[in-house]
């Protein structure tokens, strides 16, 4: 969505845009895109996990899906490698797009001037999470009420969609919380090593 404005310019849409930012994310979401992110985790699995308890059918059918494998979808959407291929063997699981990621976060394209482009979104983008302070590998006690804060600010139209500078700034919490989610990453990836390499 494209809106006019000055780079200094402060931002100010309609509570309305906000709904509309919700209908656009239940647009893309088709069963792979469900699968793909509520297993990336983070912001993304929070933030789908929000719009999927709009329709209680759409919720049931997105907790059966993480039972299942990956959604093939006759070749069609993205699909990430998730282990080391082995013996000619693939294994794959649903992922995401760029454009898919941008549309669950509530990005914006603003013009600013006569050709310049400012991104702005309702949520960080996913990349904007995972290198923050908020990224502790877990979606934790911290993060949830931040969630709900902003979200309750959002409805009663005092937050904005905000340019990547601002979300960098804005999610710095703890300066080790870095280190925290590498132990995490590193010690899962032990454990799946460990039992599904070798048995």
């Amino acid at each position: 969505m494209y809106r006019k404005g000055k780079d200094r310019e402060a931002l100010k849409l309609p509570k309305s845009d906000y709904l509309a930012y919700h209908v656009r994310a239940l647009a893309v979401l088709d069963e792979p895109v469900i699968r793909a992110a509520l297993a990336e985790g983070g912001i993304l699995w929070r933030l789908v996990t929000e719009i999927l308890m709009s329709d209680p059918g759409l919720y049931q059918r997105a907790v059966d899906l993480c039972t299942q494998g990956p959604i093939l979808n006759k070749g069609k959407g993205c699909r990430i490698q998730v282990l080391p291929a082995e013996n000619d063997t693939l294994f794959l699981d649903n992922g995401l797009t760029d454009s898919e990621a941008q549309v669950l976060s509530g990005t914006y394209l603003r013009y600013c001037g006569k050709i310049d482009l400012m991104e702005l979104s309702w949520w960080p983008q996913p990349h904007l999470f995972l290198s923050s302070g908020f990224n502790t590998g877990i979606w934790n006690p911290w993060n949830e009420d931040w969630f709900q804060r902003r979200l309750l600010d959002i409805q009663e139209g005092k937050k904005m969609p905000q340019n990547a500078d601002k979300w960098r700034s804005g999610l710095r919490l703890f300066k080790d919380t870095g280190k925290l989610a590498d132990l995490v990453e590193k010690a899962s990836a032990r454990i799946m090593d460990k039992h599904l390499t070798h048995g």
